[in-house]
């Protein structure tokens, strides 16, 4: 966790005003994910729901040393906190992890309007992943779409307290963020 904080630190990854000053107001921004806890929610909860996409995947969540939280007051927190959350992403999306998946979330990002690096993610993901399986640029390019489309739909969701949904059921979440599944609002995806 301290590698991606420190990496966006020296990238200067900067928020929109509005967005940092959202991202400043969190009671925490940076919050320990703790899937331990999150493995013992019911199934179909937002947290259940996660923690099996982490264990599926084979990932753990970034951890943030207490030195490295010292060194935070003051710094952006736009970074930190989309490297902390951006498997939740994953699972609030319903995207997985393949080039698509990924594209996806990416453009989800980019319709959000968190920052100026972050407005061009869904572009610069599109453009690369195109460049490495150039056979999937069609279905590349529909993720790219939908995940804008989404993005500029939902709530601005890196500036909710997300970590304090792991007990709701995901399907309710997804509604009330404006981020339903792709199948409900764009249909079957290509």
């Amino acid at each position: 966790g301290d590698a991606a904080v420190y990496k966006s630190l020296a990238l200067a990854v900067m928020a929109h005003p509005e967005v940092e000053r959202r991202l400043a107001a969190l009671d925490d921004p940076l919050p320990d994910i703790d899937l331990t806890r999150l493995r013992t929610l019911p199934s179909g909860s937002f947290g259940r729901v996660y923690a099996e996409h982490m264990d599926r995947c084979g990932l753990t969540p970034l951890r943030i040393s207490p030195e490295c939280r010292r060194d935070l007051p003051g710094q952006p927190l736009l970074g930190p906190r989309y490297a902390l959350f951006h498997d939740v992403f994953h699972v609030l999306l319903a995207c997985d992890t393949s080039l698509a998946g990924e594209c996806e979330v990416w453009s989800f990002v980019s319709g959000q309007g968190y920052g100026p690096r972050f407005d061009t993610a869904g572009r610069t993901s599109l453009i690369s992943y195109g460049l490495v399986r150039p056979w999937r640029l069609a279905a590349l390019r529909a993720a790219h779409a939908r995940g804008l489309a989404r993005g500029r739909a939902a709530a601005c969701l890196l500036t909710l307290p997300l970590e304090r949904y792991w007990e709701t059921p995901l399907q309710a979440l997804r509604v009330t963020l404006g981020v339903m599944a792709v199948e409900e609002q764009f249909g079957p995806k290509a």
